[in-house]
């Protein structure tokens, strides 16, 4: 276990944006991981629990408590698939089922985060998601003040559109058991860096931001004359949606900046660090992508990044 005092945020999240923690604990295994929040437990301490901070926002304002940055990094093969420690990074374990041929992950090459963030968030793109291979979460929970793990089958994890249970119940993600098919390495490799090609050329990369804002508008969700106005766009991901990028090009809001932060020109549903930007500079363009596609079009947008402030 690693314990680091004052230490600044933005050192360990995307949007390299944050104030300090008061403490920021590695923890390397399940057993440090109970110890760390038993401890907070019993000291009526607040704390967050971190992944990598791809998808994360945090305020300017020190965080009064401590950060736990998970760091469970175990890969396995049992009888009843793949188990995967919930710290092991995406672009690992995705690099490991290429090596092996395991297929059903190739959707994500060149996603950025965890594991466990993928799974809390239920991550997804170009038509696939993680839980169409998940068969097992394990999870961990404090009832009465003792540690509970508890072992979640697919369809208990309540996956939906960016969501699962473990985003309102206040469990953290340990590991999971992934079911996944053999397939051709050559067929894999070509599929999954057509993904890697994609993100490269149409999303800014190059810049600080946790990547997609807010999430895609379920097509069933809007009006008839809004659905006519964007049927050009409208894509399956995994159902009917209409990209939230499109609606702000719409909008006129493509390079649209606030201090440091912009609306990217290159993918507007990034919203980027683009020159030191501050928690208000994002916050302030999210606020007006949110009232403009309101006004406008009747469209409540929905975050998809995590706001801590």
């Amino acid at each position: 276990m690693i314990i680091l005092k004052d230490e600044e945020i933005k050192s360990h999240v995307n949007y390299r944006i944050g104030g300090k923690a008061d403490h920021l604990v590695i923890v390397e295994n399940e057993k440090e991981l109970i110890g760390a929040i038993s401890d907070l437990g019993k000291k009526r301490s607040p704390f967050f629990v971190l992944g990598s901070g791809t998808n994360v926002l945090f305020g300017d304002k020190n965080f009064k408590g401590t950060i736990i940055k998970i760091g469970l990094k175990e890969v396995k093969e049992r009888e009843d698939g793949l188990f995967v420690s919930s710290g092991v990074p995406m672009a690992e374990l995705l690099d490991l089922c290429l090596e092996n041929g395991l297929s059903g992950l190739e959707w994500a090459g060149g996603l950025p985060g965890t594991v466990g963030g993928a799974i809390r968030g239920n991550a997804g793109a170009f038509g696939g998601e993680i839980k169409d291979s998940v068969f097992e979460v394990k999870s961990l929970v404090f009832e009465g003040g003792e540690p509970i793990l508890k072992a979640r089958k697919n369809t208990e994890c309540l996956f939906g559109y960016r969501d699962s249970i473990f985003k309102h119940n206040g469990e953290i993600i340990l590991s999971a058991v992934f079911t996944l098919a053999k397939r051709d390495k050559g067929e894999m490799n070509g599929e999954i860096n057509k993904y890697i090609l994609y993100r490269k050329e149409h999303q800014p990369l190059e810049y600080p931001s946790a990547g997609s804002t807010f999430k895609n508008i379920p097509l069933d969700s809007v009006s008839q004359e809004v659905a006519e106005e964007f049927k050009a766009v409208i894509k399956n991901d995994p159902f009917p949606v209409i990209p939230v990028a499109a609606v702000l090009d719409r909008l006129g809001l493509k390079g649209k900046e606030l201090g440091g932060a912009q609306i990217s020109g290159k993918h507007p549903n990034f919203f980027i660090n683009k020159n030191n930007a501050s928690f208000d500079d994002i916050i302030g363009l999210i606020n007006l992508a949110k009232e403009k596609a309101l006004e406008k079009y009747g469209i409540v947008l929905k975050e998809e990044i995590e706001i801590i402030n």
